[in-house]
């Protein structure tokens, strides 16, 4: 019995020893592999040299409108993002219609300018990946601006040299901030869904349907009221909402004869007049003033976070 356990122990021994043997020659022979997966040494500095040179060809192509040429760079099955296209753009034909420039814009608009800066490529045999910051010089009309980017490029080399088949542009954070607290025009879409949710909230404080009013107001609601010496929140706000129709008054003109708008990413300011009149047992009243009110956009969809009124003197 213990000469069969021994010999048992022996055959297992000689086993392991085997397995480890095949474990590291596989391991030598995985070495060179990974050594050529991730090659960034000196002897191919003319593959990176060579994408660098390919990469700035593309802007060029973007400052000289050159379509022929962003067709030329780029791989049949490309695929990328750009920072406003929020899907996969597939192609080259999905590249051409939507991460370039409209047919027919002329040299001398859109980018007119550029500057590439912490560049670095790293290669996986074939295929290589770029990143780099790119700093842009825009023109859109008589506006001139500037815009900074970060972007990762895909490269294959195919037999003609190498080629992008994929691309992912952002906007730099110091775009992203500077896009934010730059003043900006609405667009009609937005400018009228804004002023359609501003009197929807008016309309809706005064017929007492607070159900349409809290989607309309969030819960940091602040508000200023002529003659409360506190702040309002959401919870006043409505309560306000539901004592007026208690009341029988109504609210039977609404208009708003000034109204300036500041937009700032997705805040926009109003500043703006305002009047209307009130049916109060059976007389009616016209009140006038102005107003201060801060929106933003969330969900496509405008939300007043807060407003403060202040009336004007009645008219003689």
């Amino acid at each position: 019995m213990l000469v069969a356990q021994r010999k048992g122990a022996d055959e297992m021994g000689r086993a392991v020893l085997r397995a480890g043997k095949v474990l590291f020659v596989a391991l030598l022979l995985a070495l060179p592999r990974a050594a050529v997966a991730q090659n960034n040494a000196p002897e191919r500095s003319a593959d990176a040299a060579a994408i660098r040179a390919h990469i700035e060809s593309i802007f060029e192509a973007f400052v000289e409108k050159d379509r022929q040429k962003l067709e030329q760079t780029h791989g049949g099955n490309w695929r990328g993002f750009t920072p406003w296209s929020g899907h996969v753009i597939r192609g080259r034909d999905g590249y051409m219609k939507s991460a370039t420039f409209p047919e027919g814009m002329p040299k001398g608009q859109g980018m007119i300018g550029y500057r590439i800066s912490d560049f670095d490529v790293v290669f996986y045999g074939d295929t290589a990946v770029a990143s780099f910051v790119a700093d842009l010089d825009v023109m859109y009309g008589a506006d001139k601006g500037t815009q900074k980017l970060t972007l990762v490029d895909v490269y294959h080399k195919e037999p003609a040299g190498w080629i992008q088949v994929a691309s992912n542009t952002s906007l730099h954070p110091d775009e992203i901030a500077e896009q934010m607290s730059r003043l900006r025009t609405l667009s009609e879409t937005d400018r009228a869904a804004l002023l359609a949710a501003r009197e929807a909230v008016w309309r809706a404080w005064f017929a007492g349907n607070t159900e349409a009013l809290a989607r309309l107001v969030p819960a940091e609601l602040v508000t200023i009221e002529p003659g409360s010496a506190t702040f309002g929140t959401r919870e006043s706000t409505l309560a306000g909402s539901r004592g007026f129709a208690a009341s029988g008054d109504t609210l039977t003109r609404l208009e708003f004869p000034r109204t300036e708008i500041q937009a700032y990413g997705n805040t926009v300011v109003l500043y703006t007049s305002y009047e209307m009149d009130i049916s109060s047992g059976g007389q009616t009243r016209t009140d006038r003033g102005v107003a201060t009110e801060v929106f933003v956009q969330q969900n496509d969809r405008w939300l007043n976070t807060g407003w403060q009124l202040a009336p004007v003197a009645k008219r003689p």
